[in-house]
């Protein structure tokens, strides 16, 4: 008998230590981890300890929250609290694997370097999660330009009405149990409010502390409008490994040679390509044509495009060609061939206000371009937009050029030459 009981005894304590095992907490809701790397800390507190550190990617549970906290449970079973705003709920994850697969088929509008490390956030905003950084010396892709208003960052909410309702009736099931299976009592009825008194008026109010005359107007002034929230450009870019975020665009740097892009003269070049190369003195030197923006944060992606080639004679870069006082946005493509780049085409926006994808002819050799084709076209559709559709096109065709614009043109790139 004494050894049936001893044999016994472990199985007991076994039992005992699972029945006293803590409850696991039901899941809220589902996230991923947002940023490259992310400390998952046991309390809510800046020197808490790291519990586990987190990669880009990871998918947790929700088990609580406290505000823009959230506490949640890894797949190797730690639990601690994150910010909120570092996690990204499936629909986010999804929309930017389709931003990468989209920034995958477009064409790139130059390579660009930074000169200090720059975070590649998941969506056009300061405080979105950043899932990758570009360092000094790398490149990336640029692919396009969006200007975004400067407003509080607000993530997708990671916990479901019917999720929480869900859980506060299974709390109150569990609560009902504790108290030995006993449903709580029915609420009792509402007490009516006493009535108002007669001289309820004269007891709301209050003694108004007095005001100088000036003081009194300044205050009855209407409030003025509003200042409109400052506006930020960000760069959509495609990194090496085939990943697509945003930065800020005024921190990127297209990969062109400072000889070419002290021409700039304050204006921003948003898109560069290498056209081919001309021999100077047993070198080669490339021939660039580049897109620039002078305005800041105008509704259009650049205002001028232009043509430099390397002058044999002066030893320097020159203009061959250069057309200014445009309006016209991105993507900047090139029409090549066996034999090299035969033109390019971007969409512009006429003098008379229609919008049309005009296709330049480069003239080999001397690498200067002009129109050859007008043809209706319509905005490029925004990359904020998940649908990628574009807006209608405009039925508006462009109108014929009379001898008066034929003459102004021609007078244009007269000045245009001698001024080179």
């Amino acid at each position: 008998m004494r050894i049936r009981v001893a044999a016994g005894l472990p199985a007991l304590l076994l039992l005992a230590a699972c029945s006293s095992a803590p409850e696991r907490r039901p899941a809220l809701g589902e996230a991923y981890i947002g940023p490259l790397e992310l400390d998952l800390r046991q309390a809510l507190a800046a020197r808490a300890p790291v519990v586990e550190k987190l990669r880009h990617g990871d998918r947790v549970e929700i088990i609580a929250r406290r505000r823009r906290f959230y506490r949640i449970r890894t797949a190797k079973g730690s639990e601690g609290w994150v910010d909120g705003r570092q996690l990204l709920a499936p629909a986010d994850l999804a929309q930017l694997r389709r931003l990468a697969e989209r920034a995958a088929r477009a064409p790139s509008q130059g390579r660009a370097t930074v000169l200090d490390p720059l975070n590649v956030h998941t969506a056009p905003h300061r405080q979105a999660p950043s899932f990758r950084r570009l360092e000094p010396g790398k490149h990336a892709d640029v692919i396009a330009y969006e200007r975004v208003p400067r407003r509080p960052y607000e993530p997708r909410s990671l916990i479901t009405a019917r999720i929480a309702n869900g859980g506060a009736q299974g709390a109150g099931r569990q609560a009902a149990k504790r108290r030995g299976g006993k449903q709580p009592a029915e609420p009792l009825a509402p007490v009516p409010a006493p009535p108002l008194p007669p001289n309820w008026l004269e007891l709301s109010r209050t003694a108004l502390p007095r005001q100088e005359p000036s003081a009194a107007k300044q205050s009855a002034a209407p409030p003025g409008p509003a200042s409109p929230p400052a506006i930020d450009e960000w760069a959509l870019v495609r990194l090496p490994d085939g990943t697509a975020g945003w930065v800020l665009a005024r921190m990127l740097y297209l990969d062109i040679p400072d000889e070419v892009a002290q021409y700039a003269e304050r204006a921003r070049i948003a898109a560069c390509f290498r056209l081919g190369e001309t021999r100077s003195g047993g070198r080669e030197k490339a021939v660039w044509l580049w897109a620039a923006q002078s305005q800041r944060m105008a509704d259009f992606d650049f205002d001028s495009l232009r043509i430099f080639v390397w002058s044999t004679r002066r030893q320097r870069y020159e203009t061959s060609f250069i057309e200014r006082n445009l309006k016209g946005w991105l993507p900047l493509e090139l029409r090549q061939d066996g034999g090299g780049v035969r033109g390019f085409e971007v969409v512009v926006q006429e003098k008379n206000g229609a919008l049309v994808r005009r296709q330049y002819a480069i003239q080999p050799g001397l690498y200067r371009a002009r129109v050859v084709a007008r043809t209706p076209a319509s905005r490029p559709a925004s990359w904020l937009d998940p649908r990628g559709e574009a807006p209608p096109p405009t039925s508006e065709a462009p109108k014929a050029r009379g001898w008066r614009e034929r003459v102004r043109d021609w007078i244009g790139a007269v000045r245009s030459r001698l001024s080179r």
